[in-house]
């Protein structure tokens, strides 16, 4: 049985939403450009250990920012993006719109007998935790690299923190709750625990 990495819907919806609108300013502030950290994070978390690395994008939206190896897979969904998102073409809200999801036991069909599933991808409170409650209900040990969702740019740029050949769950919390630290222990575990209370998660049961 084997072990997969599972990033979802690296678009360009959603990943340009988090870069700087002009690529010159990272040159300017000198800020790393995120996208090869989330490559290098790939290659050197995960395919250096062994795992297999699956996107899953939409059948009308093709992989974004990150180039794909040889080895690699991608899944298309048996949705638009249109069906999932809440703003049209014309960048215009929907009115009374309900998202679609995709069909997460083809997701999980198609990847096969695996012994162990790691999650990132887009977005971590959303598909990356549906998709992540839905496979460790089926039996498949699996967990969220939370530094490689949405969450990773707000992190990656933290020198004295940030690693890219590892995901210490431990030491996330602790990096995440420092913002809050001043103000007393209980709180910043308080809101520590607003955004990260669900089970899949791995810092809490319940």
């Amino acid at each position: 049985m084997k072990k997969v990495f599972l990033y979802l819907f690296p678009i360009k919806e959603y990943t340009s939403f988090f870069l700087f609108h002009d690529d010159n300013l990272y040159d300017e502030w000198h800020v790393e450009r995120p996208l090869p950290i989330i490559e290098e994070c790939l290659q050197k978390r995960y395919r250096d250990n062994g795992y297999e690395i699956t996107f899953v994008t939409y059948p009308d939206r093709e992989v974004f920012g990150i180039v794909p190896k040889h080895n690699d897979t991608i899944i298309k969904t048996d949705i638009s993006f249109d069906e999932n998102s809440a703003i049209d073409s014309k960048g215009n809200k929907k009115k009374n719109f309900t998202p679609k999801y995709p069909n997460i036991q083809d997701i999980i069909d198609y990847l096969g007998e695996v012994k162990e599933l790691v999650i990132g991808g887009y977005h971590y409170n959303d598909c990356a935790k549906r998709i992540a409650e839905f496979a460790k209900n089926q039996g498949i040990e699996t967990s969220i690299d939370l530094e490689l969702t949405d969450v990773f740019f707000s992190v990656y740029r933290h020198k004295d923190y940030f690693k890219t050949d590892e995901y210490d769950p431990e030491r996330f919390k602790a990096n995440i709750m420092s913002g809050d630290i001043e103000f007393g222990y209980d709180i910043a575990l308080k809101q520590f625990k607003k955004m990260y209370h669900d089970a899949i998660y791995g810092f809490f049961n319940d």
